[in-house]
């Protein structure tokens, strides 16, 4: 079995990683991390005035996002113990939804492994889920692992 986890290098993602192999046992992972690089674009913000950032500031913003990207998925892989030989990292830039259902495709992944942070339903409308884009627009399985928040007591 072929799983894309997808991690950001957060706890929440972590946990879904280590329980994703735990549970689903694959024999061939990929680790995708999406990095938003669309801060590091020239976006005109500037006004009269022009960009905020010169090309050569956003080329050297999205090489560090990059970066951070690659740590990410190294801390990752670390953390989920699995064979390296198994394991492929990838980093790739968009939108995190979009990009984790067309890397799977693209890898031909079996399953999908995604993290929750488990927000209710409201602010699942207000600001949004990634886990529930790709589950309501993959054709291909996808387990979300809820990740329960230790430090709050049930209220």
């Amino acid at each position: 079995m072929h799983a894309l986890i997808a991690t950001d290098g957060s706890e929440v993602s972590i946990d879904a990683a280590k329980q994703g192999v735990a549970l689903l046992r694959p024999t061939r992972i990929t680790l995708l991390t999406v990095a938003d690089t669309s801060i590091a674009e020239d976006s005109g913000a500037g006004g009269f005035e022009g960009n905020l950032l010169s090309p050569a500031e956003s080329e050297r913003a999205r090489e560090a996002i990059l970066e951070e990207g690659k740590e990410e998925s190294a801390d990752t892989a670390r953390a989920i113990g699995a064979d390296p030989d198994i394991v492929e990292r990838k980093v790739v830039e968009g939108a995190s939804g979009q990009m984790i259902i067309h890397s799977a495709d693209e890898v031909d992944a079996d399953v999908i492994v995604v993290g929750s942070h488990g927000h209710g339903f409201l602010a699942r409308v207000l600001i949004g889920s990634v886990s529930e884009y790709v589950v309501r627009h993959s054709t291909r399985p996808v387990l979300v692992v809820r990740h329960e928040d230790h430090d709050t007591d049930g209220d």
